[in-house]
């Protein structure tokens, strides 16, 4: 239980700061997929079942996402931030079962940052012209 409620807060924290980072208008939250984890039973029947995901902050604002280097930098911190997310799920949930049909963690959550760095590089494409 230790480790669900440390998980919690921090996506709980991270939720609470949302809003100030999402008007800095430079960084990309990374997410991990949605993690379904059964808890031990405590009573006969349905088990209880924990969400959990982990996110992760990505600036750019040290970076001219407006040139191809910089736009592969930025991918490559999404890519990197998207490893050390499901990483922590998997140190925190290692005997968790996947559940079937769904793309491995690092390919969901950095596809998901992606649409959101997509976007930021061609605006500042478009600003920069």
């Amino acid at each position: 239980m230790k480790p669900l409620i440390a998980t919690a807060a921090l996506t709980l924290g991270l939720g609470f700061a949302s809003a100030p980072l999402f008007a800095q208008e430079q960084e990309i939250i990374v997410q991990s997929p949605r993690v379904h984890v059964a808890r031990q039973p405590s009573h006969v029947g349905d088990l209880p079942v924990d969400v959990i995901t982990v996110s992760h902050v990505v600036s750019y604002a040290n970076i001219d996402i407006s040139t191809s280097s910089g736009a592969q930098v930025l991918k490559q911190r999404i890519a990197d931030a998207a490893k050390a997310a499901c990483k922590e799920i998997d140190a925190a949930y290692p005997n968790r079962q996947p559940i079937t049909g769904d793309p491995p963690c690092e390919k969901s959550a950095t596809d998901s940052a992606m649409v959101q760095a997509n976007a930021a590089i061609a605006a500042a494409e478009k600003a920069r012209r």
